[in-house]
């Protein structure tokens, strides 16, 4: 018998031997250290990239600190009330360029749900939505989103709502801040006095010594809720240059030019940076689109363009989305993003916002998620979702439809997180193989519920229902939000009752943390994932104390919804 055949006879018998690996992630609960009914993990802080790539397991390494895999810091936000339209989208419902739906109060609410969404209970959703509107706008304006830090606030000078869309490397917050005189005014350690002069701004990603967002200006035109247009912006202490629309005017009859950068990265290498994002294109349209600036600095490049195809809102001819954003990119040059189906043209009874990736930059063309054999498993035909975001292994997280009935004059459907890590350039097996469901011995896309069963942190995870998963580092930390039984449910199954259907459960910001993997005698990670199974009876949360709807709630963190035109 040769040595090589005797080392892995040995490592097969060492394996038969030792615990198996459950549970992928330990649920963190966070504090909010704000008030707040339900608190929503937004953000993680990014992890150190030499660390990464010295350890591509991360925190999954045996040898990883768990001081330091827990110490990567949270950032969320509170609500009482789900937002009138989102604090953190340029435009009402992040597509009503046109102001349309906004000006026509509890109507236009309604109108929306009606045409956009089709849910049979569009009276229930518009009335929700149109209460914490109509409070922020003639009302008391009482603070409804309150941000926060690993339980401390961040509330900026004269602050109202606060929203905080990422966190740069050294853990300080990047987001934007409602106060009495404006709607959204951007904040990050990156200042620039540009900034004050505009109407509204918007800040999304930043490294430090760039910022990226949005900046709007007012027409002249109406009220002073209506009527402006944004475009992408990028500033640092010392520059500002706001990127000019791809097509169109700032306005067209009753539409108004927008424009967004979501996220960037700098290729010192080639000396170019690429921005996502959406820019404003013929007809108006708000379409995902690939910034390209010629120059590793940022403020001085020459910046064009590129719409990412099969995303955008006008294909052959017919309006099939309403509108589409990217919102990350990687150093490998991976793009995420997500697409609304438009109202008139829903998809397997939904008009779902579908989530895409473009696998290079190069060819900005977005494959979408549901039409991918390796993400069949949780992403059935013309599932919606949320995209929350992607890490340079290339491991992509948000949440998804976990029900398949018609929303078209049906209900909503229930969502849950996922995590799909995506085979394409920059990935690494023994960080991908992970993932591997042994029982088919396929990597595949995972509900998050289903990594975080079994094992020695049973008993804690089973108190949480994972629902979204907003951000993921390279250490493989990820920012959630979960629904919360405490004590645990009464069952580990998905659909499990919490004290059989009569206890409150609460809505909570929590972190995702990696557990060490067992290896075996060659050193390769063992892992074991036990899926977590569903009860025959269908479960209904008599007291279940969800306030406006955790689990099924579409649009809270700025859902792509766009009239079309």
């Amino acid at each position: 018998m040769s040595s090589k055949l005797q080392l892995t006879t040995l490592a097969v018998l060492v394996s038969a031997a030792l615990p198996a690996q459950a549970a992928l992630y330990k649920v963190v609960e966070v504090a909010p250290g704000v008030t707040g009914n339900e608190a929503y993990g937004t953000a993680i802080q990014p992890s150190d990239e030499a660390l990464n790539t010295s350890n591509p397991l991360g925190c999954f390494d045996s040898g990883a600190s768990s001081a330091t895999c827990e110490g990567y810091k949270l950032a969320g936000e509170t609500r009482n009330r789900p937002d009138g339209f989102s604090y953190r989208e340029e435009v009402p419902f992040a597509m009503d360029n046109s102001f349309g739906y906004i000006e026509d109060d509890y109507d236009g609410f309604e109108d929306y749900c009606f045409y956009q969404l089709g849910y049979a209970t569009c009276e229930y959703w518009a009335s929700d939505r149109w209460s914490s509107w109509s409070n922020e706008t003639y009302g008391s304006n009482t603070p409804n989103s309150l941000a926060f830090i690993e339980g401390s606030a961040e509330k900026p000078s004269g602050a109202i709502n606060t929203v905080i869309n990422s966190l740069d490397p050294s853990g300080q917050p990047v987001g934007n801040f409602s106060t009495s005189s404006k709607r959204n005014e951007a904040f990050s350690v990156v200042t620039n006095s540009t900034l004050t002069s505009k109407a509204q701004s918007r800040a999304w990603a930043s490294d430090g010594t760039y910022t990226v967002g949005s900046t709007s200006s007012k027409s002249g035109i109406g009220g002073e809720r209506y009527y402006y247009s944004s475009a992408p912006a990028i500033w640092s202490s010392s520059g500002f240059v706001s990127i000019p629309r791809a097509g169109g005017y700032e306005v067209d009859d009753d539409y108004y030019a927008q424009g967004s950068m979501r996220d960037f990265y700098i290729d010192s290498t080639g000396g170019k940076t690429y921005g996502v994002g959406y820019n404003n294109y013929s007809d108006q349209h708000m379409n995902a689109t690939i910034f390209i600036g010629n120059s590793a600095t940022l403020t001085s490049a020459t910046w064009s363009s590129e719409l990412i195809y099969n995303a955008q809102v006008d294909i052959s001819g017919d309006n099939i989305h309403s509108n589409s954003v990217a919102t990350n990119i990687n150093k490998n040059l991976v793009v995420v993003g997500q697409a609304k189906r438009s109202g008139g043209f829903p998809q397997n009874g939904a008009a779902s916002n579908r989530l895409f990736v473009v696998p290079d930059v190069s060819s900005p063309e977005a494959k979408f998620l549901d039409e991918l054999s390796s993400a069949k498993s949780i992403f059935f035909d013309g599932a919606g979702g949320e995209m929350g975001g992607i890490n340079n292994f290339n491991e992509i997280v948000g949440r998804v439809d976990s029900e398949n009935h018609r929303e078209y004059d049906g209900k909503q459907r229930r969502q849950r997180a996922f995590i799909y890590p995506y085979d394409v350039k920059g990935t690494i097996a023994t960080r991908r193989n992970i993932f591997k469901d042994k029982r088919d011995d396929k990597v595949k896309a995972w509900l998050l519920d289903d990594l975080t069963n079994g094992g020695s942190e049973s008993s804690n995870n089973n108190q949480y229902r994972i629902y979204d998963a907003s951000d993921i580092n390279d250490a493989g930390v990820i920012s959630a939000t979960a629904v919360k039984c405490d004590g645990g449910y009464d069952s580990t199954a998905h659909n499990a009752y919490c004290g059989e259907g009569n206890k409150d459960e609460t809505v909570v910001a929590v972190k995702l943390v990696p557990i060490a993997l067992k290896k075996d005698v060659e050193g390769k990670p063992i892992t074991d994932i036990q899926p977590r199974g569903e009860e025959s009876t269908a479960t209904e949360r008599k007291g279940a104390g969800l306030g406006f709807g955790a689990l099924t709630i579409l649009g809270l963190f700025g859902f792509m919804r766009k009239r079309i035109k």
